[in-house]
């Protein structure tokens, strides 16, 4: 097996090869669910991920980082 077919880093939509943003929804019962999103054409995957349960979530707006 090769190391690409081991990695999800390519959108099956558009092929974009640099990886996924993440994004979180809220469940029930205080968890989140986490999945990916292409950054170039929007595409979302749902990967089954769920969080354990978080009593509270506000998201924090932390540093930014210049584009090269």
């Amino acid at each position: 097996m090769s190391e690409k077919t081991e990695e999800l880093r390519v959108c099956l939509n558009c092929g974009y090869e640099r990886g996924f943003h993440v994004f979180f929804r809220r469940l029930p019962k205080s968890r989140m669910h986490i999945g990916l999103i292409c950054p170039s054409c929007g595409q979302s995957y749902d990967i089954g991920w769920i969080t354990a349960d978080i009593k509270e979530f506000e998201a924090i707006k932390g540093e930014s980082y210049p584009e090269k």
